[in-house]
């Protein structure tokens, strides 16, 4: 339970400040377009440094920079709760996305620690899913019941007591990892190469969003990003000691695992938040009621993220994750079809509850298959390179289908659709599109996955012949 809040604080800080963006702006003085900062500040630190905040755990301690991170965290959210201008609450936000990327890999490396024993560690990753997913989902819900009730300054200031109560009892519940190897020296220039590239990816798509898919604020940190990892490959062949070891991609299980992730990570950032748009902006529901429709899919999934744990062992790992992702897919499709101006609200809240359900299983079954056959040496590194596919899929999800919608939008008002109607068109299409998305992901996972039985396969013949 320690581990898992740690994991629900960080995911409900992942969306819980959206809400709230209109009343920072106001109160601290950002531009229109300057306060998407506080949030582009927080992903751009989380998601770039999660390999190396899973790394340092490798090498120094899990358990240790758990703890730190929580601290961090803790004094973080409360600096941004207290932020008296624009740049105090952004410089704060890096602080806070800094202190999530040791937390969230070291606490999945933890829980593969505590738990080595496979029907046990299913449990244990099904109650991190339904932690990933009840975090994002509780941002969505209460966000707006927060600030219309106690102001922008209470999405800060939620998290700090659970930060604080986590970083205390960690040291009494959780026991430290068995000794293992340290696995050399740490590679300071990979460490700088895999943060920085990370993060200029990262923040394309964001810029992309605002400023247009080819402008140079997209363009240039998206190249650079690919020119900053490129050197990092290059850099890593040659260390001896490198921060990731390139062969551990050489598994078809984890390369499946990540794209699963990625899709995961696209259903979580952006399947919610369109139907949480959707429900506002054209059934005219206020964000706490939207809210409220939304919040029984996190109830339901409480239940079957028990029952996942039990499941996945007995269907298998394999088929777990194909199957998950593409009924994912099927069911935003089935979603999207419901998504009209005059549409029940009754009927469309009944359609979300399966979308929930596939979206959580997806969640589940990558991080299972992440850190399923990888060296203790090696947890916190698979668990970052698995929470960076992750923050990658929120990343891009957010800005790109929230574009598409848009534009989308705008086309059919341009030809005389009212408004209404044209909205509905916008999130329909995004929702549609991201259906797709998830279900090409289901099919590379398929692909993977067989590659990846006949190569064990192969890897057994010879023993089995002789």
């Amino acid at each position: 339970m320690i581990i898992l809040s740690a994991q629900f604080v960080i995911m409900l800080d992942a969306s819980i400040v959206t809400v709230a963006l209109p009343d920072i702006q106001h109160e601290l003085g950002f531009s229109a377009s300057g306060v998407q900062a506080v949030v582009t500040a927080y992903n751009v630190a989380f998601g770039g440094a999660l390999i190396l905040g899973g790394r340092l755990g490798d090498f120094f301690g899990r358990r240790r920079f758990f703890i730190l991170g929580m601290v961090g965290f803790a004094l973080s959210s409360l600096l941004c709760g207290l932020a008296v201008d624009a740049v105090m609450l952004v410089a704060c936000r890096v602080l806070q996305g800094f202190s999530a990327a040791v937390i969230a890999p070291t606490a999945l490396a933890l829980l593969a620690d505590l738990f080595p024993e496979e029907a046990a560690r299913a449990r244990a990753m099904s109650r991190f899913g339904i932690a990933t997913v009840l975090g994002f989902v509780g941002g969505l819900v209460f966000s707006g019941l927060l600030v219309d009730s106690l102001g922008w300054q209470s999405v800060f200031y939620v998290t700090v007591p659970v930060g604080a109560l986590v970083a205390v009892l960690i040291p009494r519940l959780i026991p430290p990892a068995p000794s293992s190897p340290r696995p050399g020296k740490l590679d300071v220039l990979g460490a700088v190469l895999i943060t920085v590239g990370v993060a200029l990816v990262v923040v394309a798509p964001t810029q992309g969003s605002a400023r247009g898919w080819t402008s140079p604020q997209c363009v240039v940190p998206f190249v650079a990003g690919l020119c900053v990892l490129a050197l990092f490959l290059f850099a890593e062949r040659r260390h001896p000691d490198p921060l990731v070891r390139l062969g551990l991609f050489r598994s078809g299980m984890l390369r499946a695992a990540n794209v699963v992730t990625l899709a995961s990570g696209l259903l979580s950032g952006s399947a919610y938040l369109l139907v949480t748009l959707y429900l506002q902006e054209v059934m005219g529901c206020t964000p706490v009621q939207a809210g409220l429709i939304v919040a029984p899919i996190g109830l339901v999934n409480v239940v079957f993220g028990m029952v996942l744990g039990r499941l996945i062992p007995r269907v298998g790992l394999a088929a777990s994750l194909t199957g998950a992702t593409v009924s994912a897919g099927l069911l935003v499709a089935l979603v999207a079809s419901q998504v009209a101006v005059a549409q029940s609200l009754v009927l469309f809240g009944l359609v979300l509850f399966p979308m929930g359900m596939s979206i959580l299983a997806t969640t589940v079954g990558s991080t299972l298959a992440a850190t399923a056959g990888i060296a203790p040496r090696e947890q916190g590194l698979a668990a970052g390179v698995r929470q960076t596919s992750f923050q990658l899929g929120i990343a891009l999800g957010v800005a790109v289908l929230l574009s598409l919608a848009a534009s989308r939008t705008s086309v059919m008002e341009g030809e005389g659709i009212a408004h209404g109607q044209a909205l509905a068109a916008g999130y329909q299409t995004a929702l549609y599109v991201l259906a797709v998305l998830v279900i090409v992901a289901g099919i590379v996972t398929f692909a993977e996955l067989r590659n990846h039985k006949r190569a064990a396969a192969t890897r057994r013949a010879p023993a089995t012949t002789t």
